[in-house]
Parts: C-alpha cells; sequence; structure tokens
C-alpha cells in the first residue's frame, strides 16, 4: 500500500510538472529569436519586437523559417503578399501553451496571393511564427500584429 501510494504521488509530481512547464512552452527563447531555418532561399527580417515584419525570395527553394514572437495580445493580426510563379507558403502561428490560433497556406496558380486576417484567441506571451515554404520560386513579405 505504501508503494503505490509512492508511486501515485511521484507521478502525479511529474504531470504536475510537465503541466507548468508546458504553459510557458517557448520561455528559454527570446522576443524574435531563431527556433528554426531551414530555408534555402533568403529571408530577412526587417522588424522584431511588438510587430516583427520581413521579406524572403526564393529559387525553388524550401524550408521552415520559425521564431518566438512576445505578443502582448491575445490575437494577432497576420498580413502577407507573395509573388510566385511557383509553390506555396504557409504561416502557422501558436500561442503561449502551444495551441495553433492559425494556419494559413497561399500557392501559386491559386489565385490568392495575399492574406489579411486575424487568428484565433491564444494565450498572451511568447508565440511561435512558423514560416514552410516549399519549391517557393518568388517573393514575398508578412507583418504581425498585436490585436485585442
Amino acid at each position: 500500500m505504501k508503494k503505490t501510494r509512492t508511486v501515485l504521488t511521484v507521478l502525479l509530481a511529474v504531470g504536475f510538472i510537465i503541466g507548468i512547464s508546458s504553459c510557458k512552452k517557448y520561455r528559454k527563447y527570446d522576443d524574435g529569436e531563431v527556433v528554426e531555418n531551414t530555408f534555402t532561399g533568403n529571408f530577412d527580417v526587417g522588424s522584431t519586437g511588438s510587430n516583427p515584419g520581413g521579406d524572403f525570395t526564393g529559387n525553388g527553394d524550401s524550408g521552415v523559417y520559425s521564431f518566438v514572437w512576445d505578443n502582448s495580445s491575445s490575437k494577432a493580426e497576420l498580413n502577407y503578399d507573395i509573388t510566385t510563379s511557383g509553390g506555396s507558403v504557409t504561416f502557422v502561428l501558436k500561442d503561449a501553451k502551444g495551441n495553433e490560433v492559425l494556419n494559413e497556406t497561399r500557392s501559386a496558380g491559386s489565385g490568392e496571393d495575399s492574406f489579411s486576417g486575424v487568428s484565433e484567441e491564444g494565450k498572451k506571451g511568447k508565440w511561435l511564427v512558423e514560416i514552410t515554404l516549399t519549391n517557393f520560386n518568388g517573393d514575398g513579405s508578412y507583418s504581425l500584429t498585436p490585436i485585442n
């Protein structure tokens, strides 16, 4: 009986620690810090901080560019535009708990080469901005704004 109680106590403690740490998923990263950069094209971050933005170019390049953004609000407005003869760009925003709050793709030949929209509501704090470019041949730009 004592052994069972000890095992249960340990399991509860581990579960509690995991629960707390998941709320601070991107805490170890600084605002604007790159988490992953496997994109073989060019990615130029023009601004960081509360309103990050930048430009990207590719010549049939693929990969992921992701960074942490300290969002002071529970929602975000994303604007992006691409000019491309091939490939696609996907923007994914994840809130401070790691929940996906926006997922938007634009592809060559789809007729829509720009996006302007608002994320779902999420937890304030450090968000992950993940930009996936696939066989991207062209250029684009993006900007993010925290909104209430």
